[in-house]
């Protein structure tokens, strides 16, 4: 059962210099904003919009690099290069899409958590691929998330069940790194940012686990075992 997440974890270890090279640059900026951003927030005791603004922004720019990771990443699968600049393009060529995909997407699974946990990941493990298909295969994004829809019947109880482990080890990281943070006294925006970076980079790891559920998904489409 744990075949596909320790392939996973493989790649990630094999070329977790290439994401580093890509993710750090392009995130920086914007983690930096949201960091500030939210310290400001903290400060102030804000409520209502400004709260929410921190999450806005990422939610706003993860079109960017999440695309650009994308190309990064399906490059890496097949043995060729692609430059910082190609991905960085591509991930802001698709933006406009992928920000819909995010926003339909969101709204969908957002709307199954209220109505029963369930269905929200369901509907989360159903969707999941969309990005591929916009970045990939040049999908419109309702013809992504329907596409996505399809291509991961057989495969949801897996996207969920590695899902949730990866997250549970992305948060367990977190945890254990800003309490040793705590613990040596280290504080202040750079040990916020510090944290925030290395999440970003870890996170890498389920877009790496979804891009093989895609690969899969395509091969059972053409007929490949």
């Amino acid at each position: 059962m744990l075949k596909r997440l320790l392939e996973t974890l493989a790649f990630f270890k094999a070329f977790i210099r290439e994401i580093v090279w890509f993710l750090v640059p392009v995130t920086f900026p914007i983690l930096l904003l949201e960091t500030m951003v939210a310290s400001r927030v903290m400060e102030t005791e804000a409520a209502g919009l400004g709260f929410w603004l921190p999450f806005g922004i990422n939610f706003l720019f993860r079109p960017v690099y999440t695309g650009g990771l994308i190309w990064l990443i399906s490059g890496l699968a097949s043995g060729q290069e692609r430059s910082f600049g190609e991905c960085l393009s591509t991930g802001l060529r698709f933006w406009i899409d992928l920000l819909a995909v995010y926003i339909i997407s969101t709204v969908i699974i957002f709307t199954g958590l209220l109505v029963l946990i369930i269905p929200g990941l369901i509907f989360f493990a159903r969707l999941s691929l969309a990005e591929f298909g916009v970045v990939l295969e040049k999908m419109s994004p309702g013809q992504a998330l329907l596409r996505s829809n399809n291509r991961v019947k057989g495969f949801t109880a897996e996207i969920i069940s590695y899902t949730i482990i990866l997250t549970f080890l992305l948060v367990s990281t977190d945890i254990i790194i800003n309490y040793a943070l705590s613990v040596f006294s280290i504080q202040g925006l750079g040990a916020r940012m510090l944290t925030s970076m290395v999440f970003m980079v870890l996170s890498s790891t389920l877009t790496i686990m979804f891009y093989r559920f895609y690969d899969l998904a395509l091969k059972k489409e053409m007929g490949i075992s």
